[in-house]
Protein backbone atom coordinates (compact mmCIF):
# COMPACT_ATOMS: atom_id res chain seq x y z
CA UNK A 1 0.00 0.00 0.00
CA UNK A 2 2.62 2.52 -1.00
CA UNK A 3 1.29 5.97 -1.76
CA UNK A 4 -2.25 4.82 -0.95
CA UNK A 5 -2.46 2.57 -4.03
CA UNK A 6 -3.80 -0.94 -3.52
CA UNK A 7 -2.04 -3.72 -5.47
CA UNK A 8 -4.01 -5.00 -8.46
CA UNK A 9 -5.06 -8.62 -8.15
CA UNK A 10 -4.84 -10.90 -11.19
CA UNK A 11 -8.08 -12.05 -12.73
CA UNK A 12 -8.62 -15.57 -14.02
CA UNK A 13 -7.71 -14.48 -17.56
CA UNK A 14 -4.45 -12.84 -16.39
CA UNK A 15 -3.32 -15.80 -14.30
CA UNK A 16 0.27 -16.90 -14.86
CA UNK A 17 0.58 -20.09 -16.94
CA UNK A 18 1.37 -23.29 -15.05
CA UNK A 19 2.99 -24.85 -18.11
CA UNK A 20 6.78 -24.82 -17.64
CA UNK A 21 7.44 -25.67 -21.30
CA UNK A 22 6.94 -21.98 -22.12
CA UNK A 23 9.73 -20.94 -19.74
CA UNK A 24 12.93 -20.56 -21.81
CA UNK A 25 15.23 -20.70 -18.76
CA UNK A 26 14.40 -24.29 -17.87
CA UNK A 27 16.31 -27.04 -19.69
CA UNK A 28 14.19 -29.16 -22.01
CA UNK A 29 16.07 -32.33 -21.09
CA UNK A 30 17.21 -32.33 -17.43
CA UNK A 31 19.62 -35.26 -17.93
CA UNK A 32 21.99 -33.19 -20.10
CA UNK A 33 23.12 -30.75 -17.36
CA UNK A 34 23.60 -33.69 -14.99
CA UNK A 35 25.79 -35.49 -17.49
CA UNK A 36 27.78 -32.32 -18.12
CA UNK A 37 28.35 -31.88 -14.38
CA UNK A 38 29.50 -35.49 -14.01
CA UNK A 39 31.80 -35.04 -17.01
CA UNK A 40 33.47 -32.02 -15.41
CA UNK A 41 33.97 -33.95 -12.15
CA UNK A 42 35.43 -36.94 -14.02
CA UNK A 43 37.78 -34.71 -16.05
CA UNK A 44 38.99 -32.94 -12.91
CA UNK A 45 39.70 -36.20 -11.10
CA UNK A 46 41.48 -37.65 -14.14
CA UNK A 47 43.80 -34.62 -14.33
CA UNK A 48 44.63 -35.00 -10.63
CA UNK A 49 45.32 -38.73 -10.98
CA UNK A 50 47.40 -38.18 -14.13
CA UNK A 51 49.43 -35.55 -12.29
CA UNK A 52 50.21 -38.01 -9.50
CA UNK A 53 51.36 -40.68 -11.94
CA UNK A 54 53.30 -38.31 -14.19
CA UNK A 55 55.05 -36.61 -11.27
CA UNK A 56 55.77 -39.91 -9.46
CA UNK A 57 54.10 -38.50 -6.37
CA UNK A 58 52.66 -40.44 -3.49
CA UNK A 59 49.95 -39.40 -1.08
CA UNK A 60 52.33 -39.25 1.91
CA UNK A 61 54.78 -37.05 -0.03
CA UNK A 62 51.96 -34.70 -0.98
CA UNK A 63 50.76 -34.47 2.62
CA UNK A 64 54.31 -33.81 3.87
CA UNK A 65 54.73 -31.01 1.31
CA UNK A 66 51.37 -29.51 2.26
CA UNK A 67 52.24 -29.36 5.97
CA UNK A 68 55.74 -27.95 5.44
CA UNK A 69 54.51 -24.97 3.38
Amino acid sequence: MENGIDPKLLTTQEKEPDDTSLNPTLPTNPIVPSLMFLGVIAATLSVIVAGYFHGHMHLITTLKNATSS
